[in-house]
C-alpha cells in the first residue's frame, strides 16, 4: 500500500511540475493558449476526478506564485474543478472514452467553459454587471483557449494516454 501511494505522490509531482512549467513558459506566445486544461481533461479520464482535481489545485496554486497570487486563483481553481466534473460527467454518459472526436470537441468546449467559471467566480465582487464585463472582455481570449485546446489534444492524447495506462497496469 504504501508502495502505491508513493508512485501517486511521485506522478501527481511529474505531471504537476510539468503543467506548472507548460503553463509559466509558453510553447506558443498567444494569451491563454497552453496544454493544462487537455491535461487536465486526460488525467481525469485516464486516472479519475480526485487525481485530476488534486492536480488542477496545485497547478494553480505553484503555477500562480510565479505569475500572480490572488483572490482570481480561487475562480481558477474553481473553474478547473467545473471542467473536470464536465469531463466526468460527460464520460459517465457517453462513450467519451473511446471516442477521440467527442474528446476532441469536449477539449474545445473546455476553453470556454473554463473562463465562463472564472467570470463568474470573479463577479461576486459586483454583481451580474461585473460578470458581464468580464465576460465581455474575456471572449476572445477564452476563444484562444479553445483553439490552443483544440491543437494541443491530438499531440497530446496518445503520449500522456500511453503513460498513464502504463503507469495504471503497474500499480
Amino acid at each position: 500500500m504504501k508502495h502505491q501511494q508513493i508512485k501517486q505522490i511521485a506522478l501527481l509531482a511529474i505531471l504537476t511540475a510539468m503543467c506548472v512549467t507548460l503553463r509559466i513558459f509558453k510553447i506558443i506566445p498567444i494569451p491563454n493558449v497552453q496544454p493544462v486544461t487537455d491535461i487536465l481533461m486526460l488525467v481525469t479520464l485516464n486516472v479519475g476526478f480526485g487525481f485530476g482535481f488534486a492536480l488542477a489545485i496545485l497547478t494553480m496554486i505553484i503555477s500562480n506564485i510565479y505569475l500572480g497570487f490572488g483572490i482570481w486563483t480561487i475562480s481558477q481553481i474553481l473553474a478547473y474543478g467545473g471542467c473536470i466534473l464536465t469531463v466526468i460527467f460527460f464520460a459517465k454518459i457517453t462513450p467519451l472514452k473511446k471516442h477521440f472526436i467527442l474528446q476532441l470537441i469536449l477539449a474545445t468546449f473546455l476553453g470556454w467553459e473554463y473562463g465562463f467559471f472564472v467570470d463568474l467566480g470573479m463577479s461576486i465582487f459586483g454583481g451580474i454587471a461585473a460578470f458581464l464585463a468580464y465576460w465581455a472582455s474575456s471572449l476572445a481570449f477564452d476563444t484562444y483557449h479553445a483553439i490552443g485546446n483544440l491543437v494541443f489534444y491530438p499531440i497530446l492524447y496518445k503520449p500522456i494516454t500511453l503513460a498513464l495506462g502504463h503507469y495504471k497496469r503497474r500499480i
